[in-house]
């Protein structure tokens, strides 16, 4: 099974620990349009806490929460939207 992104820009952080992850994120989604979808993918057992937590601090709006992959590489993918401003 593959998962094929459903945003305007994918950040892929299958591979980097949540914090580092979130400070990608935080980079990526300034340098986006107000308006566009960012989808993150990301392994940390964390990330369905700390992304929907970092997203409302800075005024984001989660559109979806998926899995994606198959065991043991398995992994969240979140469609986070930057406000229209």
């Amino acid at each position: 099974m593959t998962h094929a992104p459903s945003a305007d820009a994918l950040l892929d952080n299958r591979s980097t620990p949540c914090a580092v992850g979130l400070i990608r994120a935080a980079e990526r989604m300034t340098a986006m349009p107000a308006g566009s979808t960012l989808e993150i993918w990301s392994r940390d057992r964390f990330a369905p806490m700390e992304i929907p937590l970092w997203a409302a601090h800075d005024g984001h709006e989660i559109i979806s929460c998926t899995r994606g992959g198959r065991w043991p590489r398995r992994f969240f993918a979140f469609v986070v939207r930057r406000p229209d401003n």
